[in-house]
């Protein structure tokens, strides 16, 4: 009868220190909900819309930490380029650190799903919208 109480506050400290743990990890930390392919939604530099052009412009963000962007226009031409990306998860947004040879380290928001990326070229603004699938 002994041995049964000790087992059984064993198995009662071991499921307090297991919830208490769980209440403490997000399931976000988890299943990095952030990877996975995106389909952009929106392409324009300043008023212009150029997503017209495109059949399609896809990312994929990998487990890894490395990323594809796929894309195909109107006109046939297919392209990829590979990257390296991070994820912070304090400010809910991605870093992209190279995009095929270049070296770029900046960092775009992701809210509910939608990757925003702006960059400055010159004078005008080209603003990207990544809706996740």
């Amino acid at each position: 009868m002994k041995h049964k109480k000790i087992y059984l506050i064993f198995i009662s400290l071991f499921a307090l220190l297991l919830f208490s743990a769980c209440d403490k990890t997000n399931l976000k930390d988890v299943t990095k909900p952030y990877v996975g392919g995106y389909e952009c939604i929106s392409a324009k530099l300043n008023d212009t819309d150029y997503l017209s052009h495109f059949k399609y412009i896809r990312l994929q963000l990998e487990n890894d930490d490395e990323f594809t962007l796929y894309y195909l226009t109107k006109q046939g031409y297919k392209g990829d380029e590979e990257g390296e990306y991070r994820y912070n998860k304090d400010k809910n947004s991605i870093t992209f650190y190279h995009i095929g040879d270049y070296v770029v380290h900046r960092e775009f928001p992701i809210e509910n799903g939608i990757l925003y990326i702006t960059l400055p070229l010159g004078a005008k603004t080209l603003a990207l919208q990544f809706e996740q699938k």
